[in-house]
C-alpha cells in the first residue's frame, strides 16, 4: 500500500483561463483527474490538500506548509500533483526547502507524466532543472503582467479597483476608464471652489460636507485628511497616476506598501473627462504648500491617560485630549460629528465610577453568574462529545468510500462526488469542534478570571489610579482592565451631563 496525499493548487494560468471562460472549476477538474490516476495506479489516498492561492512564497501557502510537515514526519510514501510546478516556484531557497524535504524522507513526487525519486541522482537533477525553469517562467509571467498594466496606464486606462470620489468606473471591451458620478461630480467641483476661492480650510470643508449629510465613497464621515487627499489627487484634472506606492510582502504582513519618490510615478493623460481645470488644481496645490506647518518635535511622553481607550460614541474615532493654559483640559472629537466635548477630569472620574459600579454588580451577583456559567459549561461539554462522535462516524464513512472504490463498486465519478461530500463534512465538523472547544476553554478561563483575577485586579486599579504620578502609568493601568470606553454628549448638554459605556477585558 502506497500511502499518498494529493496536493492541488491553482496557478496564474488557471486564473486567466477561469476569468476568460467565466468558470472556477480548475481544482475540481484536477481533483477528479488525480483520483482517477490514483485508482488506476492503486495508490491509497489518505489526504487531499487544496490551495486557492497562486503566490510564490511558502509564507502564504498554509496547505503546502502543512503538507511539508507531514512529509517531514513520514506520513506519506508519495505526493501526487498535476505537475512539479504545482509544488512551488518561489526563489531558489524555497525550492531547495521543498525538494530537500522529499529527498531526506525518501518521499516520491508522482505526476501523471513522471514519478520523481529524489534519491536517484538523475531524477534529483531533473527536478532541480524543472524547478529552475518554473521559476524563470514565473518571473516572465510577472514581468508580462507588469508591462501590461503599465501599457494600460500609459494608454489612459484606470486600473485601480475603486473609483475616486466624484467618478464611477466605466468598462468597455478594450478600455477601463472613469466617467463623472451624476451626484458626486458637482461636489468635487464645490470642494475645490471652497478651498481656492473662499479660502476654506480642509477641516471647514469636512464639516460642511458632514452637515450636508454627504458621505465618502466608503460611507464614512469626512475628515480633514480625506479632503486633503482629494485636493491632492490629479485624477480630477484628467490625469492617470500609477506607482505612487510599491506593494510587497513581508513575514509580518501579507500585503505591505511604501510610498515611492515622484520620479518613479507614471503620469499619463487619462481617457476620462476632467472635473476641474489644471489651473485650479495648481492653485489648490500652492495654497496647501503655504499652509503646511513646519514639523514639530513629537512629545517624548504620553500626556493623556485615556489615550487609545476613549472612543467617540458617534463616529467611532479616538477622542483627543485638549489641554488649555487658562482652563481645564477637555476631551474632544476632531471629526466634528456632533459629539460635544467635556472636561477631562469629569470623564476620568466617571470612568472610574462606572468601573466601580460594574465591579459591585459582579461581586454582588457572583454566585448567580458562576452558576449560569456551570450550566453553559455542561451544554458545551455535551456538544463537544456529540461532535466528536459525528466526526468519528464521518471518518469511518470516508474509509468505507475508499474500500468501495478499491472493490470497483464505485465509479470514479461517484467516488469523487461522495469523497468530496465526506471531506466537506469532516472539515465542517472539525471547524465546529475547534470553535466549540475554544468557546468551552474560554468559558473556563473567564470563570477562573472572574473568581480569582479580574475582581481583585479591577479593585486595585480603582484604589491606585489617583496615586500614580504619570499619565503613562495611569494609561497602562486602565488598559489592563478596559478594552475601550464609548463617550457621547448631545447638543445643549453642559458640564458632566454626558454618557459613557465601558467595555471590560473579560
Amino acid at each position: 500500500m502506497i500511502k499518498t496525499c494529493i496536493y492541488l493548487r491553482k496557478s496564474r494560468e488557471d486564473e486567466k483561463i477561469e476569468k476568460e471562460l467565466g468558470r472556477g472549476e480548475t481544482l475540481a477538474k484536477h481533483r477528479k483527474d488525480l483520483l482517477s490516476f490514483a485508482n488506476a495506479k492503486k495508490l491509497t489516498i489518505i489526504k487531499i490538500y487544496e490551495e486557492l492561492v497562486s503566490g510564490e512564497s511558502l509564507l502564504y501557502r498554509p496547505a503546502m506548509l502543512e503538507l511539508l510537515k507531514g512529509v517531514q514526519n513520514g506520513l506519506y510514501d508519495a505526493v501526487l500533483v498535476m505537475d512539479l510546478q504545482r509544488l512551488g516556484r518561489g526563489d531558489m531557497e524555497e525550492q531547495g526547502i521543498i525538494l530537500k524535504a522529499f529527498k531526506n524522507t525518501d518521499t516520491k513526487i508522482i505526476t501523471p507524466d513522471k514519478t520523481y525519486d529524489l534519491s536517484n541522482e538523475f531524477d534529483e537533477e531533473y527536478s532541480e532543472f524543472e524547478a529552475f525553469m518554473s521559476r524563470k517562467e514565473y518571473k516572465m509571467i510577472t514581468k508580462r503582467l507588469q508591462r501590461g498594466v503599465i501599457h494600460s496606464v500609459k494608454s489612459g486606462n484606470y486600473n485601480s479597483p475603486y473609483a475616486p470620489f466624484g467618478y464611477i468606473i466605466k468598462e468597455e471591451k478594450f478600455s477601463r476608464t472613469l466617467e463623472p458620478h451624476p451626484e458626486q461630480a458637482d461636489i468635487v467641483k464645490s470642494i475645490f471652489d471652497w478651498y481656492v476661492n473662499e479660502s476654506a480650510g480642509s477641516q471647514i470643508i469636512a464639516e460642511r460636507l458632514n452637515n450636508m449629510g454627504i458621505k465618502t465613497n466608503k460611507n464614512n464621515i469626512w475628515t480633514c485628511w480625506a479632503v486633503s487627499g482629494l485636493l491632492k489627487n490629479p485624477v480630477y484634472t484628467g490625469k492617470i497616476v500609477w506607482g505612487k506606492t510599491l506593494n510587497y510582502r513581508t513575514c509580518q504582513k501579507k500585503n505591505a506598501s511604501r510610498k515611492q519618490s515622484k520620479e518613479k510615478w507614471i503620469i499619463s493623460e487619462g481617457k476620462h473627462p476632467p472635473l476641474i481645470s489644471y489651473e485650479i488644481f495648481e492653485r489648490a496645490e500652492l495654497i496647501m504648500q503655504k499652509n503646511t506647518k513646519s514639523p514639530v518635535k513629537p512629545a517624548t511622553s504620553l500626556s493623556n491617560p485615556l489615550a487609545g481607550i476613549l472612543i467617540c460614541g458617534v463616529c467611532g474615532s479616538k477622542m483627543q485630549y485638549r489641554p488649555y493654559q487658562e482652563s481645564s483640559a477637555h476631551v474632544i472629537c476632531r471629526n466634528k460629528c456632533g459629539n460635544k466635548s467635556s472636561k477631562f477630569e469629569y470623564v476620568e472620574a466617571e470612568i472610574l465610577s462606572a468601573l466601580q459600579e460594574y465591579l459591585d454588580g459582579y461581586s454582588f451577583d457572583i454566585t448567580k453568574k458562576t452558576q449560569g456559567t456551570d450550566s453553559e459549561e455542561a451544554a458545551l461539554k455535551s456538544s463537544i462529545g456529540l461532535l466528536k462522535k459525528q466526526l468519528s462516524e464521518a471518518y469511518i464513512q470516508k474509509d468505507n468510500i475508499y474500500v468501495l472504490l478499491e472493490k470497483g463498486v464505485y465509479s470514479i465519478d461517484i467516488f469523487t462526488e461522495r469523497a468530496d461530500a465526506v471531506f466537506r463534512k469532516i472539515d465542517a465538523l472539525t471547524q465546529k469542534l475547534d470553535k466549540t472547544s475554544a468557546i468551552y476553554q474560554n468559558t473556563l478561563d473567564n470563570k477562573q478570571l472572574l473568581k480569582t483575577d479580574f475582581i481583585p485586579h479591577a479593585a486595585k486599579v480603582i484604589s491606585e489610579y489617583y496615586n500614580l504620578e504619570t499619565p503613562e502609568n495611569k494609561n497602562l493601568l486602565l488598559k489592563s482592565v478596559l478594552e475601550k470606553v464609548e463617550y457621547i454628549k448631545g447638543k445643549g448638554c453642559r458640564n458632566d451631563n454626558f454618557g459613557i459605556r465601558i467595555y471590560p477585558l473579560l
